[in-house]
């Protein structure tokens, strides 16, 4: 887009994005070689901390 004349900023959230991506998987990396498979329960809680919040604030549309 921003080739094109578009905003030249728009390709920043992508980049965000991966950036994201590289970061959990460098965290990931570090917690594995310091406490093996119990960096999977941080994981796990991380997962379920966003689902929750997620699930508490989604508005219901039934």
């Amino acid at each position: 887009a921003a080739r094109g004349g578009g905003a030249g900023w728009a390709w920043l959230p992508n980049l965000m994005l991966w950036a994201a991506l590289v970061a959990g998987a460098l965290l990931g990396t570090f917690a594995y070689r310091s406490i093996n498979l119990g960096a999977i329960w941080f994981a796990a809680a991380a997962a379920f901390t966003l689902s929750a919040l997620v699930a508490a604030t989604a508005k219901r549309t039934d």
